[in-house]
């Protein structure tokens, strides 16, 4: 009898320690997996080979299914970690994690991770997955998150129309030798993830997205100006007539075009006024040299 009761004070007592030790392994240690995630990071982009490269971005991966299991890793800063873009919403309710391989091949494979609330407030992780290939009528499309035009984001804004909530996206993509591409687009949220809308007005047509297409060493400034509420862009043009709408020869001509947000639309504006007056915000700079032109 006195064995049995000793025996059950025993397994009580493992159970308790099992469920106390659960629950502290449930407490994500969020700077544990920060220093981790800022080890690999480096290897993304200059690894010795595609291999290495891959191997890392697999580790780098799975380092962050553990943390964004937790939605508390929502609202945790990640301060270590500045040679890749993480993007938080001033609502809190999204975040992108955002990052780029570049490969032998001289082409690069986009990467991004999007933790948000949807509709019903339930924590939701997507990993997005970036469509192949050129992208027909893309300024057209409404995509989801198995259908993402890869891009680097480096601006986040939100903004409302009407009731509903919206997240413009700035991003740069290197593409291919000859040019490199802005992408402007947006981000809505229901149940899931929505890129793209009809609320961008050019020239009595409305796109879902607006992409702008330039010649490799051209610099390209596209920027969210808070102050004007306003996209501001260079004007493109060809470097000769005969080159029109082969956007790899395009180039800024000097003059600013914009697209202002008004009542949830962003409607185009050539040739700005006083565009020397627009003070283009500046993005902070990430480290390692990634800085979009």
């Amino acid at each position: 009898m006195i064995y049995r009761l000793l025996h059950k004070a025993i397994l009580s007592r493992s159970i308790l320690l099992l469920f106390t030790f659960s629950a502290l392994a449930q407490k994500t240690d969020f700077t544990y997996y920060e220093t981790e995630l800022s080890k690999v990071a480096p290897l993304l982009r200059n690894g010795s080979s595609d291999q290495e490269k891959l191997k890392a971005n697999a580790d780098f991966i799975e380092l962050w299914d553990y943390v964004l299991d937790d939605p508390k890793s929502l609202k945790y800063d990640f301060e270590q970690l500045t040679s890749f873009p993480i993007l938080t919403s001033k609502d809190k309710k999204l975040r992108i994690i955002n990052w780029y391989i570049p490969l032998s091949n001289n082409t690069n494979k986009y990467f991004a991770i999007v933790q948000y609330y949807n509709s019903k407030k339930e924590y939701r992780v997507e990993y997005l997955k970036p469509l192949e290939g050129e992208v027909k009528l893309a300024n057209t499309l409404k995509l989801n998150n198995s259908q993402w035009i890869g891009a680097l984001y480096y601006n986040l804004t939100h903004f409302k129309r009407g009731k509903k909530d919206y997240y413009l996206l700035l991003g740069w993509d290197e593409n291919d030798e000859r040019s490199n591409k802005k992408i402007i687009d947006v981000l809505s949220i229901s149940k899931s993830l929505t890129f793209g809308a009809p609320i961008f007005r050019h020239q009595k047509k409305r796109y879902h997205r607006f992409i702008l297409e330039y010649k490799e060493d051209a610099a390209v400034s596209v920027r969210f100006n808070k102050k004007i509420q306003s996209i501001v862009f260079p004007h493109l043009i060809p470097i000769s007539d005969d080159l029109t709408g082969l956007y790899d020869f395009y180039i800024p001509d000097g003059s600013v075009d914009a697209f202002e947000l008004k009542n949830g639309t962003f409607k185009f504006k050539e040739n700005i006024t006083n565009p020397n007056k627009v003070n283009v915000p500046k993005i902070k700079k990430i480290d390692g040299g990634l800085f979009p032109k």
